[in-house]
């Protein structure tokens, strides 16, 4: 045990008996952190430490939990309360480790309980899948130099000397070296999680119950069907994500993929993979990984399909590697067949690598890994561009998204999939829906809103709509997407609206007199808790979206005040949030098209209009030719919601987005 770690802890052990020299100690098991265990940064200055542990028995008093680092200043984490036993709590650390960890249990001043963890990092955590040459079968085993990698194999963590648990094989790695260079790199512990198995196709990678026409050259990991179909058995999958899953969501940094060699060039051809068919699985792959583990992992992808000097690789595998880098399916990983001659076993002739080649490994996925968490820690510390979209039922989204019943939904006409092909906007929206299928969700666009069933926050996507799920969207997902192609800076939306809601009544500002409404006061609520959400992470409120009116245009009474009210709420919004010349958009009531003239509909777009020319820093957006006929719609009995119609809802959102970059760009 190092010195100083020594130090600390006989320190501890002497505070303890010093606090209470008449109390017997509880033996406090702590179930988490672990020793040389690695916790995933949250930000590029450090993230948070999970504390998990419980008495041998339940408390009898009210009891504290207290943790501190590196001897620094104790802080309360958890209580316990009588008759209770486990503790599960979480604390702020800074990036960087080893640190030791203390935990205690007090009852009043008294320490009942205490343990103590010597090496506990804040770091880059990855997890490594693939076959023989992500896991042990290199030519000599790899030991970490630095002491600052460490493995862990589902139970216990420990510096990560090969062969590395988890993996198949019992000879050397890339990881040694390759988090040795990482470390070195970015000052900060590396963890790693291997699951390689040797000899494996991308098939029997597939979850259980993935169908394909060819089996691959081994067979015990899938099954032919009566059909003459072959499935996978899903043993492979399952062991992924259930040691993926142990480090909960966010818990990791990314899956470093390198597989390709028993999908190229088989001695059987009627085994070997064609690039589409590769490239298909693996999209099938990731896309399943992610809706298993909960969140939108972001996976390398390497190019390996090399077996000797003689077969040097496929350019099927390879082009199939390569075409989900540039789908934005995965990230661009290392050449691996490039490393060839001395760097393969076998005097050269191998499949796997030599030390030599092993240590050029490590470092070619340094080459790939380091520059982009680099770009995502310097993203991190810029500050946030947020925008407030706020309104009734047409910000609260009732664009459709996939149902097509014939009954309900006029058999999908104009809902977000057929819009996709068939509607003249189908060119511009393609970038809604990925390779693999699924709906696009943004890593660098985050959006809160209050729906009926709770908050919800996360990436940039379908569904962020009263209904919940991912049946509908709203003007957020378009308006996200352009100011967040717009922007360097991570980009956050905080959307409130509520349907059925008067800017007379229910949003009625303080300026306007009388009763200030409710729902102005509750979107006021949501968006101080989501600008405090964002917690020490720098911010500016950019701009504000108004998108409202219906229930105002139906009352001849509202009509009559609705311009004054109007501009008494950009004028209070403006104070309440401290921002005098912060940039607001308001959305025309388009819905139907062209007005009657003379109608309620008409006066009212025009008091929108007119209100806005006395605003300054202010844009009024035109709708109304984004209104599309309801035999083409999917609610064709909801003209007050656009009949559903999705491509209406992305126009609306593209033009509130482009307006918005106009407001500012002008005040620039």
């Amino acid at each position: 045990m190092p010195t100083n770690r020594i130090a600390l802890l006989l320190s501890f052990v002497g505070s303890l008996a010093g606090a209470c020299p008449a109390v017997e100690p509880l033996p406090l098991v702590l179930e988490q952190p672990v020793d040389y265990q690695v916790f995933q940064r949250s930000h590029a200055e450090g993230g948070r430490i999970r504390v998990a542990g419980k008495l041998p028995e339940p408390a009898t008093e009210a009891l504290a939990i207290q943790a501190r680092i590196d001897a620094g200043e104790w802080g309360a984490i958890a209580a316990l309360v009588e008759g209770e036993v486990e503790f599960v709590a979480s604390l702020e650390a800074p990036a960087g480790g080893w640190f030791g960890l203390e935990v205690r249990v007090l009852s009043g001043d008294r320490v009942m309980g205490a343990q103590v963890v010597e090496h506990v990092g804040v770091g880059e955590v990855f997890v490594i899948a693939g076959q023989s040459n992500s896991a042990n079968h290199g030519g000599e085993k790899q030991r970490v130099r630095s002491g600052m990698v460490s493995s862990f194999d589902g139970k216990r963590w420990q510096l990560a000397n090969d062969p590395q648990p988890g993996a198949s094989g019992g000879g050397g790695s890339f990881i040694p070296p390759f988090g040795d260079a990482l470390a070195g790199r970015l000052g900060v512990p590396i963890g790693i999680v291997a699951t390689g198995v040797g000899a494996t196709s991308v098939r029997e990678w597939l979850p259980e119950g993935a169908r394909f026409p060819n089996p691959p050259t081994i067979e015990n990991k899938v099954k032919r069907l009566p059909s003459g179909e072959w499935e996978s058995l899903g043993g492979t999958f399952k062991n992924f994500v259930s040691r993926a899953g142990a480090l909960g969501v966010g818990g990791f940094r990314a899956v470093l993929w390198h597989q390709g060699e028993s999908d190229a060039n088989q001695r059987d051809a009627t085994r070997t993979l064609p690039g589409d068919l590769y490239r298909r699985y693996l999209v099938e792959l990731i896309a399943a990984s992610r809706r298993e583990l909960g969140w939108e992992v972001p996976w390398f992808v390497a190019q390996a399909s090399y077996h000797s000097p003689e077969d040097p690789g496929s350019e099927e595998i390879r082009g199939a590697q390569a075409a989900l880098w540039r789908d934005g399916m995965a990230l661009g990983g290392p050449d691996t067949d490039a490393l060839v001659g001395e760097m393969r076993d076998n005097g050269g002739r191998g499949v796997h690598f030599s030390g030599v080649g092993l240590r050029a490994h490590g470092l070619a996925w340094v080459d790939k890994v380091a520059p982009w968490i680099e770009s995502q820690n310097r993203r991190d510390e810029l500050p946030v561009k947020v925008f407030i979209l706020a309104g009734q039922s047409n910000m609260e989204g009732q664009g459709v998204v996939s149902m097509d019943g014939e009954r309900d939904y006029n058999g999908g006409r104009g809902n977000l999939v057929w819009s996709m092909q068939n509607s003249a906007s189908q060119g511009r929206m393609q970038h809604l829906r990925g390779a693999d299928g699924e709906w696009v969700v943004r890593d660098d666009v985050e959006i809160s809103f209050h729906s009926r069933a709770g908050l919800r926050r996360g990436g940039l996507t379908v569904g962020y709509t009263g209904y919940g799920g991912s049946s509908h969207i709203g003007p957020e997902l378009q308006f996200g997407h352009v100011v967040g192609d717009h922007f360097e800076e991570p980009v956050f939306l905080i959307k409130t609206a509520w349907g059925g809601k008067s800017l007379q009544t229910d949003f009625r500002p303080p300026g306007s007199g009388g009763t200030t409404g409710a729902y102005y006061k509750q979107m006021l609520e949501e968006v101080r808790a989501a600008l405090e959400g964002l917690g020490e992470r720098p911010f500016e409120v950019c701009g504000f979206v108004w998108m409202q009116g219906w229930n105002d245009m139906v009352s001849q009474e509202a009509v009559a005040e609705y311009e004054e009210n109007l501009i008494h709420l950009v004028g209070d919004l403006r104070r309440e949030l401290d921002l005098p010349e912060l940039a607001f958009v308001i959305g025309e009531l388009g819905n139907g098209g062209a007005a009657e003239p003379g109608g309620n509909m008409q006066a009212f777009r025009e008091l929108q209009k007119r209100a806005v020319g006395r605003l300054e820093h202010a844009s009024f957006v035109p709708t109304q030719a984004f209104a599309r006929p309801k035999e083409l719609s999917p609610n064709i009995g909801h003209g007050h919601h656009w009949f559903g119609n999705a491509e209406s809802y992305f126009l609306i959102g593209d033009a509130l987005g482009r307006a918005m970059l106009a407001l500012l760009a002008e005040a620039r």
